[in-house]
C-alpha cells in the first residue's frame, strides 16, 4: 500500500522546527499538489500523459475523495489538453486538496495537529521513522529516503522521482536543505526531476506567463473604510462598552477591513468568517504579537513569554507545555477539583452577598494554582497577582492608567509578593521534592529550561510559572458569565440541575464518567455562553508584511486588532445570534463545527492552547454549582452590564447569593 503523492509531498514540506510547512511560493505549491493528484491518476491508469495531451482512458472513479473530483474535471472536459494545462486548473484548487491532505495525514495517526494550526510528526512516527498505514520501502519516513537519494547516492525508486520532481518545481529544496547540501545535490535534483512528463509539466507551468487566479495574487487595490470617532462614539453597542457585537456592527457595514481614528493615530480592525479562515492559514505569514505585550512583559521582569512569541520558537514552547494546559490534566485530577470547588462554596456562605467577578476569579484561581503550579498559596496572594495584573494591563496594554500607577505603594508590595510567590514555586520544584507526584507544568517548564537555559533562561522562569493562574483569572470572568446565564435561563438551569444531579448520584464521578452523553447539557451550556460573552473578544497584533484582504491592503507595520468574535453575532453562523439557545450545537445545525465562526479561543497561531482544559474545567465547575446550590441575583432585576477592560467581564454590580445548600458539600 502506497500513500497518495499529495500526502507524500506535505510530510516531506513539514518543518518540524515551525509546525508548518517550509515557505514555498503559493502558486509554486498549487501547481506541485496538482501535479501530486495526476501523478496519483496516472498511477492508477485512469489518464495518460505524452508530449502534446493528457487524456482520459478509465473514468471509473478510484473510491478515493483526494482523486476523483479531478478525474471527473478532466472527463466532462469535451477538448483534448496537454498536462501543463491540467496542472493550472487543478492548482486553482490546491487549498481543499491541501486540507484533504492534512485531514487524512491526522485520521491515520501520522500527523498530530495542534488547534493554533501546527502540525507535527505523531510520535508514533517519530519512533519508528515509518509510517503505519503503509507496507514496503514507501512507507519509510519520507525525508529520510529522499535525502538519502540526494545526499548519499542512493538509487531512487520511480517514485522517488517523482517525489523529488514534485518538491523541485515548487522550489522548497532551496528551504530544506543547507545551503551547501543544495550545492552538492543540485545536480542530481536537476537530473532526477526531469525524468517524469508530469513533472515536467508543473515546471513548464510555474515558469509560463500564465496569471494565477485572482485567488493567488493581489488584488486591485480599494480604499479601506475609514470611521472617525465620531461615528464610533454613535454605536449603541460601543456604549454599552460590548465591543463584540460593535466590531460584528462594522463588519455589516463596512465589510472585513475598516481603519479607525482614534488618539491621533490609526488603527485598523479586521473581522469576518473569511478573516477568521485567512488567519488561521496565512496570518502566521503577515501578523507579529510581541510588539504590543513587550512592555507588560517587563514589568513582571522577562523579556519573553509565550504569548510574546511567534514562529519557530513559539511552537516549540507550545510542543514543551501541551500536556500541561490539556484536557487531561482535569480528567486525573478531578478530586482536586471537587474539593476546591466545595471549599469555594462554603466560603460564599448562605446568605451572604458575592461580587461575582470576584468569588469566580478566587475559585478558579485556587484551582488553577493547585493543578499547575502545585503550590500552596492563599488568598492575598491571588488578590495580589490578580491585582498588579490588572493593573499591568491596564497600564501597558490599553494604555488607560499611566505608567507611574504601577509604582505606587501599594502595587509595589503587590509586585513583592508575587516575586515571593516565584522563589516559593521555584523551590518545590526540586527532583526529590516532586518525586513521586503527579507532574505538572511547572515540572515541564523546567525540563525545558533544564535543557536549553539559552532557549528559556532563568530571567523568563517567573512569568512562565504564573503565567496560566494569570489565564485562569480569563476562566474565572467566563464562570461569572456562566452564573449570569444560569439566573437569566431558568428553564435551561432546571435541565442542567438534572443532569448534575443524576452525575453525582452515585458519588464523585471518575473522568470514564464524565461522557458526551452525561454532560450533554452543561458542555452545550458552556459552548453558548462563550459565544455570547467571549472574554478575549479581540487580538491586538502587528503587520509585519503587508496585508491584502478582498483589494485593500494593511500597510506594514501597521496596528491592528483581529476582530475574531465578530462572527459570534451575526446571522448567517448563528441564527437569532442574540438568542440563548443551547440546541443550536446539535445535530444537524452544529454550529459551532465551523472554527471560522466560532471561535471563543482565538484564531491563528496563537489560539488558546488551554481550550480543552477550558471547556472541561467550566463544565465541571457549572455542574456543581448546579448539583450542590440554589443562587439568586441580587438585584433580582439586574442587568447586564460589561466591564471591557482589561477582558470582557460582568461590572461589579453583578453579584450573587446562595439561597440554599442542595446537597452537602462533604
Amino acid at each position: 500500500m502506497h500513500m497518495r503523492f499529495a500526502e507524500e509531498i506535505m510530510l516531506m514540506l513539514l518543518h518540524e522546527e515551525t509546525g508548518y510547512v517550509v515557505p514555498v511560493p503559493e502558486w509554486q505549491m498549487s501547481c506541485a499538489l496538482a501535479g501530486a493528484v495526476l501523478m496519483d491518476l496516472a498511477i492508477e491508469n485512469k489518464i495518460d500523459t505524452d508530449l502534446t495531451s493528457l487524456t482520459v482512458i478509465d473514468t471509473a472513479p478510484t473510491g478515493d475523495a483526494l482523486l476523483d473530483p479531478t478525474l471527473a474535471q478532466i472527463a466532462s472536459e469535451t477538448s483534448t489538453h496537454n498536462a501543463q494545462y491540467w496542472v493550472e486548473r487543478i492548482a486553482q484548487k490546491a487549498d481543499h486538496i491541501s486540507d484533504s491532505v492534512l485531514e487524512r495525514l491526522v485520521s491515520q495517526e501520522i500527523l498530530d495537529f495542534d488547534s493554533a494550526g501546527f502540525w507535527s510528526l505523531s510520535k508514533k512516527v517519530s519512533r519508528s521513522g515509518r509510517y503505519p498505514t503503509v507496507d514496503g520501502r514507501a512507507g519509510e519516513e519520507i525525508k529520510s529516503r529522499i535525502m538519502r537519494v540526494l545526499l548519499d547516492d542512493e538509487l531512487p525508486d520511480p517514485r522517488d522521482l517523482v517525489i523529488i520532481g514534485l518538491v523541485h518545481f515548487c522550489g522548497a529544496f532551496r528551504a530544506l536543505l543547507t545551503e551547501e547540501e543544495f550545492e552538492d545535490a543540485e545536480q542530481r535534483i536537476e537530473l532526477f526531476a526531469n525524468m517524469d512528463l508530469i513533472g515536467r509539466s508543473i515546471g513548464a507551468a510555474v515558469r509560463s506567463a500564465y496569471r494565477p487566479p485572482q485567488s493567488m495574487r493581489a488584488s486591485p487595490r480599494k480604499p479601506v473604510p475609514k470611521i472617525g470617532a465620531r461615528d464610533v462614539l454613535r454605536s449603541k453597542h460601543l456604549r454599552k462598552l460590548d465591543f463584540p457585537r460593535f466590531f460584528a456592527d462594522m463588519y455589516r457595514k463596512h465589510g472585513p477591513v475598516c481603519r479607525i481614528g482614534a488618539g491621533g493615530r490609526d488603527f485598523y480592525v479586521i473581522a469576518g468568517t473569511e478573516v477568521n479562515q485567512w488567519v488561521n492559514k496565512k496570518g502566521r505569514l503577515h501578523l507579529r504579537t510581541r510588539d504590543y505585550i513587550e512592555d507588560f512583559l517587563t514589568c513582571w521582569g522577562t523579556a519573553r513569554a509565550i504569548a510574546s512569541m511567534d514562529g519557530a520558537e513559539h511552537y516549540r514552547m507550545r510542543k514543551a507545555v501541551r500536556y500541561g494546559n490539556s484536557r487531561g490534566v482535569i480528567e486525573q485530577r478531578l478530586p482536586e477539583i471537587y474539593r476546591l470547588a466545595r471549599r469555594s462554596f462554603k466560603g460564599w456562605g448562605i446568605g451572604k452577598t458575592q461580587v461575582g467577578e470576584d468569588a469566580c476569579q478566587q475559585m478558579i484561581g485556587e484551582q488553577v494554582a493547585e493543578l499547575s503550579v502545585s503550590t500552596p498559596t492563599t488568598p492575598e496572594v491571588l488578590q495580589d497577582l490578580l491585582d498588579y495584573e490588572y493593573r499591568a494591563l491596564l497600564v501597558h496594554i490599553t494604555g488607560i492608567l499611566p505608567k507611574f500607577t504601577l509604582q505606587t505603594p501599594a502595587m509595589k508590595r503587590k509586585h513583592a509578593n508575587i516575586l515571593n510567590f516565584y522563589t516559593e514555586i521555584h523551590a518545590s520544584h526540586t527532583e526529590a521534592q516532586r518525586k513521586g507526584k503527579v507532574r505538572d507544568l511547572v515540572d515541564d517548564i523546567m525540563a525545558l529550561h533544564h535543557n536549553d537555559p539559552q532557549y528559556l533562561p532563568e530571567t523568563d522562569l517567573g512569568f512562565a510559572f504564573i503565567a496560566p493562574i494569570i489565564a485562569g483569572h480569563y476562566t474565572g470572568s467566563a464562570v461569572n458569565f456562566l452564573i449570569y446565564d444560569m439566573l437569566t435561563n431558568p428553564e435551561i438551569a432546571a435541565r442542567l440541575q438534572d443532569e448534575a444531579d443524576a452525575l453525582f448520584a452515585g458519588g464523585d464521578p471518575s473522568a470514564s464518567d464524565l461522557t458526551i452523553e452525561s454532560i450533554d447539557v452543561a458542555h452545550r451550556f458552556v459552548l453558548e455562553s462563550m459565544r455570547l460573552h467571549p472574554v478575549v473578544p479581540v487580538h491586538a497584533r502587528t503587520a509585519m508584511n503587508a496585508i491584502d484582504i478582498e483589494g485593500m491592503q494593511i500597510p506594514v507595520g501597521s496596528f491592528l486588532l483581529v476582530a475574531f468574535c465578530a462572527t459570534h453575532f451575526l446571522e448567517e453562523n448563528f441564527p437569532e445570534p442574540e438568542k440563548f439557545d443551547i440546541d443550536r450545537y446539535l445535530p444537524p445545525r452544529s454550529e459551532h463545527k465551523n472554527s471560522n465562526a466560532y471561535a471563543p479561543f482565538g484564531v491563528g497561531t496563537h489560539t488558546c492552547l488551554g481550550q480543552r482544559w477550558t471547556e472541561l474545567q467550566m463544565a465541571v465547575n457549572l455542574l456543581l454549582i448546579a448539583h450542590h446550590l440554589t443562587i439568586e441575583m441580587v438585584p433580582a432585576n439586574y442587568q447586564l452590564k460589561l466591564n471591557p477592560f482589561p477582558k470582557m467581564s460582568p461590572n461589579n454590580a453583578f453579584r450573587f447569593r446562595v439561597k440554599e445548600i442542595r446537597n452537602p458539600l462533604e
